[in-house]
């Protein structure tokens, strides 16, 4: 049967993850801060969540992570790419996860100043890890680049 609720909205997103997160077991020394620093920093704003399926973003590419041609550098939308596979993996799991490994294919450039949407979605949830695919698509709808992720379930003794 599948999912039937869809979270939308940054806001919104944020405050069902917080939810999430106070039930969730925490690496002993580790204070959460949602949305985390690298969230913040690279300027993704949530747009729709599916619990167990799904998380999307958008980002306007700024001109910081430019290269000197004015093209969205490589590494920033494999940042983004991992950033956001984060919480979806976490909030799948219900327990702290990491990347064990990233893939991600450049399709087409992308230039500052454009706006782009990811889109996370679960292949195959597992107990030890979880395996992530993720999009993203400029303005114009045109897919720009496609990531891969198997992320390790990390098990936290819950007190």
């Amino acid at each position: 049967m599948a999912n039937e609720t869809v979270i939308k909205g940054h806001e919104e997103i944020v405050k069902q993850a917080i939810a999430a997160f106070d039930n969730l077991p925490v690496p002993p020394g580790i204070e959460l801060q949602l949305p985390p620093p690298s969230t913040t920093t690279l300027g993704l704003l949530y747009e729709e969540f599916v619990p167990g399926q799904s998380l999307s973003a958008t980002v306007e590419i700024p001109a910081k992570y430019g290269n000197v041609m004015g093209l969205l550098q490589g590494g920033f939308l494999a940042a983004m790419f991992d950033d956001l596979m984060a919480p979806l993996s976490y909030l799948t799991s219900q327990n702290p996860t990491t990347s064990m490994d990233l893939t991600t294919h450049f399709l087409r450039p992308v230039f500052v100043g454009e706006h782009l949407t990811l889109t996370a979605t679960i292949r195959k949830p597992g107990r030890s890890v979880i395996y992530i695919a993720a999009e993203a698509h400029n303005g114009s709808g045109k897919l720009v680049a496609t990531a891969i992720s198997a992320i390790q379930v990390m098990q936290v003794p819950k007190p």
